[in-house]
């Protein structure tokens, strides 16, 4: 699914749900949330993951826990986006989420696991932590997902960049959600 919002900021969700940790998941502000993505990259992650953690938390949804594999498979999708120019779940190559989570090291074979994706990219004000979640908790699809009590791990990657060169400057955003039992 793919949805084009006013404003610069397009959104894309792979239903299959996500996590992240959420201790700040209070109804105060998470800092950073409206810094946009070049100004301070760092701080515009961390204020993702505050975000997500704190829909959920408004939601009594289940606390999300960072996953470094995670991480790898949502960075190098966002990257490879950036790249590669193109905004998909799928890569030109054919590439889907369960490729990456495997090759990420998440899914493995002696585990029964599942894994969700939301995508998003965005120039000046729609480059936010912020603004990113806001867009995708006004999507059915992309609230399903990130709200899901199915996961328990979240990774989040961002580039600096969009897919598209008439929109050089920006965010790249891909966030996934998973669950492995092993």
């Amino acid at each position: 699914m793919l949805v084009r919002l006013t404003g610069g900021l397009a959104l894309s969700a792979l239903a299959a749900i996500f996590a992240l940790p959420a201790d700040r998941a209070s109804a105060q502000a998470c800092a950073n949330r409206d810094v946009q993505y070049e100004a301070a990259p760092p701080q515009v992650r961390e204020a993702m993951v505050c975000e997500i953690a704190r829909v959920r938390g408004r939601r009594d949804a289940p606390a999300l826990r960072g996953d470094a594999q995670l991480d790898v498979a949502a960075a190098r999708h966002a990257a490879d986006m950036h790249e590669r120019r193109y905004f998909s779940h799928v890569s030109p190559g054919g590439g889907d989420l369960a490729a990456r989570a495997r090759r990420a090291g998440y899914a493995q074979r002696r585990c029964s696991w599942r894994v969700g994706e939301v995508l998003a990219w965005g120039v000046g004000p729609r480059a936010t932590a912020a603004s990113t979640i806001r867009a995708w908790m006004r999507s059915p699809g992309h609230r399903r997902v990130l709200l899901s009590r199915r996961y328990r791990d979240m990774g989040v990657g961002l580039q600096a960049g969009t897919p598209y060169p008439e929109h050089a400057s920006g965010l790249t955003a891909a966030v996934v959600v998973g669950r492995r039992d092993c």
